[in-house]
Order: C-alpha cells, then structure tokens, then sequence
C-alpha cells in the first residue's frame, strides 16, 4: 500500500508541477500589470488541453510507476486520481473565489501552489485505495 501511495503522489506532482509551469509559461503577459493589458478569453480556451495533457501524463507515469514496484490496477489508480483532481481543484477555486480576499498575485501564488498539492493528494489518494499485489508464480 506504501509503494501505490508513493507511486501515486510522485506522479501527481510531478503532472502538478508541469501543469503548474504550462500554465504560468503559457499566461505570463496576462497579468495586469502597468503596460499590459491582459490575455483576454484565450486563457481560458487553453486550460482543458493542457489540464487533459497533464492527466495522461500522470497515468503514463502511474502505470510506469506500478510496474515497476509490481502492483496492478495503474489505469484504476490513474482514474480514480483524475476524477478527484478535478473534483478537488474546482473546491479549491471554489473556496478561494469565495472565502480568500487575495490580491492578484497572492491569488495567483495560492492558484499555482494548489495546482501541485491538488494532484499529489489526488493520485497518493487513489493509488493507495487501488491496486493489489501480482502473484508471482
């Protein structure tokens, strides 16, 4: 079960922290700042893209993980982790919309830390509840 959970969370941040720097890369110049006016609605259009190309990688990196320390049931892990990376980061902006006054850049700051804690609870969280020990024969 520690091998799965491990497994688990090491892909979340490392999709985390890659969605994280795509994002940041890809909106950089969108923040209003003297002398730019913003990105506008492209912002937007970007995000499930690379929020899907981040989830596919942290299943390849699952399956490779769970592989490796012998286990089964990666693509169950891999599932289960993007259902509740996207239920958890939605209660995050949720909350953070809500209940947090943050200035822009704190809010930035707070959006970018959640999107790599988010999926290393997510996928620790699934890869512990799935998997089982192979058989070896």
């Amino acid at each position: 079960m520690l091998s799965r959970t491990v497994v688990g969370a090491g892909a979340g941040i490392l999709a985390g922290a890659g969605f994280a720097l795509t994002l940041d890369g890809l909106t950089r110049y969108c923040y209003l700042r003297p002398g730019r006016s913003g990105c506008g609605l492209q912002g937007p259009v970007l995000y499930p893209p690379v929020f899907a190309f981040w989830m596919a990688v942290a299943g390849l990196l699952i399956w490779a993980g769970f592989r490796v320390v012998r286990q089964q049931r990666g693509w169950l892990a891999t599932a289960i982790g993007s259902v509740l990376w996207v239920v958890l980061i939605v209660a995050v902006l949720w909350f953070r919309y809500t209940y947090l006054d943050l200035v822009q850049e704190d809010g930035h700051f707070f959006v970018l830390v959640a999107a790599v804690v988010v999926p290393c609870v997510a996928y620790g969280s699934a890869g512990m509840i799935s998997g089982s020990r192979r058989e070896v024969v």
